[in-house]
């Protein structure tokens, strides 16, 4: 008698699974082999380099609202190298809508956005906006609880972002994939603002103020950093650092460094260097200033924008814990151009050179992006952008469909996604990677050779 053995859904299920899995897997591996063979100049576009700023200023009774401005870095011509204000982040200027973060992943920069409230309110439209880079365009947004004023976000891994809430008094988690907050880390935070990752750890400031609207008077408690468990979202530690922890970065390796930036009055700034093996405080910097920005380079050098008391740039060697240029002896000008003086928002691009935001907060258009050599301090360009140009972050962007889910990365994903449209014809195919109106293995070639 032949036994007959019952098969339940689920197993059936994982037996339909494991064999789609392995057709998959036959197809990337097929992808790649053929990939070897073609050589690398297969499927080769032109890469894109982009500064994205975003301009901040919200001015309703000049009808200005925050927007992103692109600098195509490979365009020769400073006038034809900036798309100015490209994209506006609200249509309403009364709504005065803030756009206060920018995080880059691959082609789609994340902007931390709110409606700024009347004095004492709530803020209220809270969301991440998601821009795609590529296509110029906003194609998505992740809702935070009004009210939350979300300020910085950092990007975990490829499905996972946090994102630090200061009126909150939070830091949310977000799943990327389905663009909502999964869980809300409470309890250890006061005002948390900037984020900073690090061997598996992520690092929160807490600038721990609170404002008075009635009194109009601002009071600070106790500053901190909190360290967070990424792969658990378990809080390791508090560390105590001086009054008002604003910035926060780190220099890939050990070191996490702290700025803080007192009570703007009799309660100057700090450096802050904490050993990331340890979460100790190994350094603390007494500064005769209010500090502004920060920014550090491949060198270590931390460069650092002076109060207006005190223009110019200071530089600390992180390495050495040693000043190179301290408040007695600031980098005010630029060497070859004594005119154009040296102020605003610090970023480092990926080719060393140093990129400094000017923002025009009065709505003038006097608002710049100039770029230096740190070798001799020297002026390269000067890129006029939009109202408020203050934040700046980079992008390499290269042109390619192989991205099918738009998520920023090209992975297994996308390779799954265009096994399922494998030998399909026509216009228009989502997983038409080459644009040959035919899915086939030249198309997971593409895909696979972003992996």
């Amino acid at each position: 008698m032949n036994k007959i053995v019952a098969t339940s859904p689920a197993s059936a299920s994982r037996k339909i699974f494991r064999r789609h899995f392995s057709c998959y897997l036959l197809l990337l591996i097929g992808a790649i082999l053929f990939t070897l063979t073609m050589g690398p100049a297969f499927g080769q576009t032109e890469a894109q380099d982009l500064a994205v700023v975003i301009n901040a200023l919200t001015h309703p009774d000049l009808g200005i609202t925050a927007s992103l401005s692109l600098i195509n870095l490979m365009e020769l011509s400073e006038r034809r190298a900036v798309d100015n204000e490209i994209l506006h982040f609200s249509a309403e200027p009364l709504n005065r809508r803030r756009a206060v973060g920018l995080s880059i992943r691959g082609h789609l920069a994340y902007i931390p956005t709110f409606n700024l409230p009347i004095t004492g309110a709530a803020s209220s439209g809270d969301n991440i906006f998601i821009v795609n880079l590529e296509d110029r365009e906003i194609v998505g947004e992740i809702p935070i609880q009004a009210g939350a004023t979300p300020q910085q976000v950092a990007v975990v891994g490829e499905n996972k972002m946090y994102v630090t809430c200061a009126a909150a008094h939070e830091v949310h988690v977000i799943d990327i994939n389905n663009r909502n907050v999964t869980k809300v880390l409470m309890g250890f935070f006061n005002k948390p603002t900037g984020i900073t990752l690090l061997n598996g750890k992520a690092y929160v400031t807490n600038p721990a103020w609170e404002y008075d609207p009635v009194a109009r008077k601002t009071t600070y408690y106790d500053s901190s950093v909190t360290v967070i468990d990424t792969e658990t979202d378990s809080i390791l530690k508090s560390i105590p650092v001086p009054t008002n922890a604003s910035g926060i970065l780190t220099d890939g390796e050990s070191t996490i460094i702290v700025k803080t930036t007192g009570n703007y009055n009799d309660i100057l700034g700090h450096l802050v260097l904490i050993d990331a093996n340890t979460d100790e405080v190994v350094e603390t910097v007494k500064l005769k200033l209010t500090p502004g920005s920060f920014a550090l380079n491949s060198e270590k050098q931390l460069f650092i924008q002076g109060s207006w008391q005190n223009p110019g740039l200071l530089i600390y060697d992180v390495a050495a814990r040693d000043w190179i240029r301290d408040e007695d002896d600031t980098l005010t000008n630029f060497s070859n151009d004594a005119d154009a003086p040296i102020s605003g928002g610090l970023t480092f691009a990926p080719d060393g050179n140093l990129y400094i935001t000017q923002p025009d907060w009065s709505g003038s258009g006097q608002d710049f992006v100039r770029v230096m050599d740190v070798a001799d301090a020297s002026l390269l360009q000067t890129y006029h952008v939009g109202p408020g140009g203050s934040i700046l972050g980079f992008a390499r962007i290269v042109p390619r469909r192989s991205d099918i889910n738009n998520d920023g990365f090209v992975n297994m994903k996308d390779m799954i996604i265009a096994g399922r449209f494998l030998g399909d014809e026509g216009a228009g195919i989502l997983a038409d990677v080459n644009g040959d109106e035919v899915v086939n293995i030249l198309d997971l070639v593409l895909i696979g050779q972003g992996l």
